[in-house]
């Protein structure tokens, strides 16, 4: 058993702290230092994964007006999940438009259908 260095009093070895008086106690023997493993070796740059084209195209597709960009965007969702790319917000964005055309599509069609042209 040691002494605490600041009050005397008695310490077993694998207390970290003095009960008596609260002082923090030095380790013995060598401190082990714990350094973590690098993510990826030194000099390697960190290369964004690639855009998924899919994604862009549903996107513009989208943004034309085509009812398609939900197809698009549903597959180029698939895509990226599967590889990693980037682009998923494109993909749901996509999708979304896509999903808004097609309704304004069909109520213009049953609109025509119903209403007549003239």
């Amino acid at each position: 058993m040691s002494t605490c260095p600041s009050c005397g009093a008695e310490l077993s070895q694998e207390w970290k702290f003095c009960l008596q008086c609260g002082q923090r106690l030095a380790p013995e023997g060598p401190v082990e230092v714990v350094v973590p493993a690098a993510i990826r070796p030194e000099g390697a740059a960190a290369a964004p994964a690639p855009l998924n084209l899919l994604a862009l195209v549903a996107l513009v597709l989208g943004v034309i007006g085509g009812p398609v960009a939900a197809i698009f965007g549903h597959v180029a969702m698939h895509q990226i999940a599967q590889t990693g790319e980037r682009g998923m917000l494109l993909a749901r964005i996509a999708t979304v438009l896509g999903y808004v055309w097609l309704v304004i599509w069909i109520a213009v069609i049953a609109w025509v259908v119903v209403v007549g042209i003239g």
